[in-house]
C-alpha cells in the first residue's frame, strides 16, 4: 500500500458569493472568510512525509534505473521520485498581470466622487463615470477656445499658448467639477437659486468659450470681411489726403476747413509762385489787349474818314471831293499822329511778347503742376504704406468687430452665427444641465446623510466640550470659593487669638 495523502482538497468556490462588481474599473474590498481561504490553492508540501496508515505495508520493487519512482510525497522517494511519470510537478509560477489604466475610476475624480462612499451604491458608476466624461469634455473644449483666441489675438501659432491654455484647461475642469460635485439642497425652493446661480456662471463662461470657437467656424468670411475694411480704409486714407493738398492754380476744389494737421503735406517745390505770376501776365495781358483793340478801333475810323474824304464820299464831316485836298491830308495827319500818341505797333509788340512769356509760364506751370501731382503722390503711397504697416495682423477686437458686421449684413449669416455660438454655449452649460436633470441620487442621500452625521457628531462634540469647559469652571469657581472661605476663616481665628491675648494682658 502507498501511504494516504490527508490534504483536504479544495472547496469549490461557492457561486453569487463573491460576484464581480458591476462597474470592471473598481472592484469591492472582500472581507477574509475561511470559505475564501478554502478557496486559495494548496502549495505542495515540502516537509516529511505522511505519516503511513497502521498495518504491514509492502516494500516497493525497485525499478530499472531508478527511472519509474512511485508517487511519493517529496522527501520520501528514492532517486527517480521527482524524475518519475506519478512524480508531483512544481507549481506553475503566477503569471504577472499589467496593471489597469482605471479610466473610469479617474474620470469619476472629475466630478468629485468618494469612491469608498460610492462603492456602497455600485450602480451609479456608470452615471457618475458619464458625468466626469462631461466635465473632462467641455473643459478639453473650453482649452481649444482659448488656444484658438490666443492664436487669433497674436496673429500666429506660438508654443508659449500652452501654458495659458493649460491654465484655463486646469480652471475650467476646477469649476465643472464644482458646480456637479456640490448639492444642490433638497426641494424646489433650495434647489432653484442654487441652479439659477450656477447657470448663469456656465452661461458667462459658455459665452466667453464659443466666441473665438465661432470666429474659428467663420474665419474664412472673416478675414475677407477683415482684408476688404482695410483696403477700403486705406483707399479713404488716400482720397482724404489727396483733397487736403489740392493742386494750387489746379481746378480742384480748395482744402476743406476739416482738414487736419496730420492731412496736409509740406512740399519741397510748389507752383504757386509760377501760378502767380502767369495769372499777373495773363492780367496785363489782357488789360493791353483791351487798350489796344479800342486805340486800333479808334485808328480804323480815323483812317476810314480819311480814305471816305480822299475818294469824294459825301457825310458828315466830309467835303465830297475827289482827291488829296486839306481835309485829307489833315485827316492821314491826325491818324498817324494818333497811331504814334497810343503807340499801337509798341503796345502790339509788347503784347506779343507778353503771349510768348505767357506761354513760357504756362509750359513751366504744367511741368510744376505735374512735379507737384508726383510728389503729392509719393506722400500719399508712402503714408499709405505707413498705415499699411501699422496694420499688421488681423487681432482678436477686428475679428469680433467683422463676425458683428457680417451678422447685420445677412439674416442668413446672423442665424448660423447665433446657432453655433448658442451650441457651444449649451455644450459649455452641459455639466450643470446633466447634474440638474438627473437629479438627486442614492450617492447625493448618501453624502447628504454622510454630512449630516457629521454635523451632529460635530454638534455633539461642541456641547461635550462646552459641558467639559463648564465643569472645569464650575470647579475652579468652586475652589475658589472654598479658597475665600479658608482665608476668611483663617482671618477669624487669627483676630479671635488676638484678642484673646490681648483680653489676658488687660
Amino acid at each position: 500500500m502507498h501511504p494516504t495523502d490527508n490534504t483536504p482538497s479544495p472547496d469549490p468556490e461557492p457561486h453569487g458569493r463573491h460576484a464581480a462588481p458591476s462597474d470592471p474599473d473598481a472592484t469591492v474590498p472582500l472581507r477574509r472568510t475561511p470559505e475564501l481561504d478554502a478557496t486559495v490553492p494548496l502549495r505542495p508540501h515540502t516537509g516529511p512525509a505522511a505519516e503511513p496508515t497502521p498495518g504491514p505495508q509492502p516494500q516497493p520493487a525497485p525499478t530499472a534505473g531508478g527511472t519509474g519512482g512511485t508517487a511519493n510525497t517529496a522527501g520520501a522517494g528514492g532517486e527517480g521520485g521527482e524524475g518519475g511519470e506519478g512524480g508531483e510537478r512544481p507549481p506553475a509560477a503566477p503569471r504577472r498581470r499589467l496593471p489597469r489604466p482605471q479610466l473610469g475610476r479617474r474620470l469619476r475624480v472629475l466630478a468629485g466622487v468618494d469612491e469608498r462612499l460610492l462603492d456602497r451604491v455600485p450602480q451609479e458608476r456608470a452615471w457618475y463615470t458619464s458625468l466626469g466624461g462631461v466635465v473632462l469634455g467641455t473643459a478639453t473644449i473650453a482649452a481649444i477656445s482659448m488656444y484658438f483666441a490666443i492664436t487669433q489675438a497674436m496673429g500666429a501659432s506660438s508654443w508659449l499658448a500652452v501654458f495659458p491654455v493649460l491654465v484655463w484647461f486646469l480652471f475650467i475642469l476646477n469649476v465643472d467639477r464644482w458646480l456637479v460635485s456640490s448639492r444642490l439642497g433638497e426641494g424646489w425652493f433650495r434647489r432653484v437659486p442654487v441652479l439659477a446661480m450656477r447657470v448663469l456662471m456656465a452661461f458667462f463662461f459658455g459665452v466667453i468659450i464659443a466666441e473665438p470657437l465661432v470666429l474659428r467656424i467663420f474665419e474664412t468670411a472673416v478675414i475677407q470681411h477683415v482684408a476688404d475694411q482695410r483696403t477700403e480704409a486705406l483707399a479713404q486714407l488716400a482720397g482724404r489726403l489727396k483733397v487736403c493738398n489740392p493742386v494750387p492754380g489746379s481746378e480742384e476744389p480748395a482744402a476743406p476747413a476739416d482738414c487736419k494737421a496730420v492731412d496736409t503735406f509740406n512740399f519741397d517745390q510748389s507752383p504757386t509762385a509760377t501760378q502767380r505770376e502767369l495769372t499777373a501776365r495773363r492780367a496785363d495781358a489782357a488789360e493791353l489787349q483791351k487798350t489796344l483793340d479800342a486805340d486800333s478801333a479808334q485808328l480804323r475810323t480815323i483812317n476810314d474818314l480819311a480814305r471816305r474824304e480822299c475818294v469824294g464820299d459825301s457825310g458828315a464831316g466830309l467835303t465830297g471831293q475827289a482827291g488829296v485836298g486839306p481835309n485829307c491830308r489833315r485827316l492821314r495827319t491826325e491818324a498817324d499822329a494818333f497811331k504814334r500818341t497810343r503807340q499801337i505797333d509798341a503796345n502790339g509788340v509788347k503784347l506779343v511778347n507778353l503771349r510768348t512769356q505767357i506761354s513760357e509760364l504756362e509750359s513751366a506751370s504744367r511741368a510744376s503742376h505735374a512735379k507737384f501731382e508726383a510728389e503729392r503722390e509719393t506722400k500719399i503711397q508712402a503714408r499709405v504704406a505707413e498705415e499699411r504697416s501699422h496694420q499688421g495682423n488681423i487681432g482678436l477686437l477686428e475679428r469680433l468687430g467683422a463676425l458683428h458686421d457680417l451678422a447685420d449684413s445677412s439674416g442668413v449669416l446672423a442665424v448660423g452665427i447665433w446657432a453655433v455660438r448658442i451650441f457651444f454655449i449649451l455644450v459649455d452649460c452641459m455639466p450643470i444641465l446633466v447634474k440638474f436633470v438627473g437629479g438627486s441620487t442614492t450617492y447625493d442621500k448618501l453624502v447628504s446623510a454622510q454630512l449630516a452625521v457629521a454635523e451632529r457628531d460635530l454638534n455633539h462634540d461642541i456641547e461635550a466640550e462646552y459641558a467639559e469647559r463648564e465643569a472645569v469652571l464650575r470647579k475652579r469657581r468652586a475652589e475658589i470659593d472654598l479658597e475665600i472661605l479658608e482665608h476668611k476663616a483663617e482671618l477669624n481665628s487669627r483676630l479671635h487669638r488676638a484678642a484673646d491675648r490681648l483680653s489676658e494682658r488687660v
